[in-house]
């Protein structure tokens, strides 16, 4: 059984024909993505993920601060596995479609330890946390700015 809830994506009215065409088209492009999903789609993704899920946001943060005030190095791994299964916060999972017009529900997983580490860092430049090689190396200046737009 999962215990994430699936976020309702924002539908459009289809008896209003005021809409026009490019504006229902971008809407159904707006969460089109390949599969399997690429650099830029787990990017997009995980700040989907970050805005419908602020209170595990935040307590992973704490978790992550606590661990380094121990003066001990921060796991990205753990801290997902930890809010997985100890978590006080109910996780939501962003839906997408895929490139065939299959529904799936993303949620926070292994893939986006980086993603999550540089979040970290973005917030907590001294955070004692190791950044690895990753598939989101090329994205570095896309994710800080990604980042930076997402703590405003």
């Amino acid at each position: 059984m999962s215990t994430a809830k699936t976020l309702e994506a924002p539908q459009i009215n289809v008896d209003d024909f005021t809409y026009p065409i490019e504006a229902v088209v971008a809407q159904e492009r707006a969460a089109t993505y390949p599969i399997p999903l690429k650099a830029r789609s787990y990017v997009d993704l995980f700040m989907a993920w970050l805005k419908a899920n602020p209170k595990a946001a935040h307590e992973i943060e704490a978790v992550a601060l606590g661990i380094d005030a121990r003066g001990l190095t921060v796991s990205t791994k753990y801290l997902i596995e930890r809010q997985r299964y100890e978590g006080r916060t109910r996780l939501v999972a962003v839906p997408y479609i895929d490139q065939y017009g299959a529904e799936h529900n993303y949620c926070i997983n292994n893939t986006v330890t980086p993603l999550l580490a540089r979040w970290l860092l973005s917030m907590h430049p001294t955070l004692r946390i190791e950044k690895r090689k990753s598939m989101f190396d090329d994205l570095e200046k896309e994710i800080a700015e990604c980042l930076r737009n997402q703590s405003r």
